[in-house]
C-alpha cells in the first residue's frame, strides 16, 4: 500500500507531464497554422484572368442602382398547414356479383395502406402457421388483400 507522500509525489509528476503535453499541443497548433498560411499563399494563380460580364450600357446600371431602394429583410409569414386531400376510393376491378364466384371480397373497415381502398378480402397467410389440429390440419393466420391494387398486409 503506497503511503500518502508517495501518492502526492506521483500526482505531482503526473501534473508536470500534463503541463508538458499541453505545451506540446500549443506548439503543434502553431505549426499547423503556419503550414495553412503557407498553403493559402502558395496556391497557383490562373494563367489568364476570367473576363467579367459587362452590362449593356453603364448608364442603365447607374440609373438602376440609384432608383433601387435598399433591400429590407422580407418577414416570414406563417400560414395555416395544408390539409392533405382524402384519397379517392375507386374500385378499378369489376367483380362478379352472381353465380358461383369464389371471390369473397367486401367493403370492410380495413384500409389498404397502398391505395386507401376499403374493398378487400381476408385470405389465409400460408407463411404463418398458428397451430396444427388433429392429424395435420393446419390453422393459418389471416391477411388482407386489396381488391383494388392487389397489395397484401397483415
Amino acid at each position: 500500500m503506497p503511503t500518502e507522500q508517495e501518492l502526492k509525489n506521483e500526482m505531482f509528476k503526473l501534473r508536470e507531464i500534463l503541463e508538458n503535453k499541453e505545451k506540446e499541443v500549443v506548439t503543434i497548433k502553431k505549426k499547423i497554422g503556419d503550414i495553412e498560411k503557407q498553403l493559402t499563399m502558395g496556391q497557383p494563380k490562373l494563367a489568364a484572368p476570367i473576363p467579367e460580364m459587362e452590362s449593356a450600357t453603364s448608364e442603365e446600371s447607374v440609373s438602376e442602382e440609384e432608383s433601387a431602394p435598399p433591400e429590407a429583410p422580407i418577414p416570414e409569414i406563417e400560414t395555416a398547414p395544408v390539409k392533405p386531400q382524402p384519397r379517392q376510393r375507386t374500385i378499378l376491378q369489376k367483380l362478379p356479383t352472381s353465380g358461383t364466384s369464389q371471390i369473397t371480397a367486401r367493403e370492410t373497415q380495413f384500409e389498404c395502406p397502398n391505395c386507401g381502398s376499403h374493398y378487400n378480402a381476408e385470405v389465409e397467410d400460408k407463411t404463418k402457421i398458428l397451430y396444427v389440429v388433429g392429424a395435420g390440419n393446419r390453422i393459418y393466420a389471416k391477411k388482407h388483400r386489396c381488391m383494388n391494387c392487389g397489395n397484401e398486409w397483415a
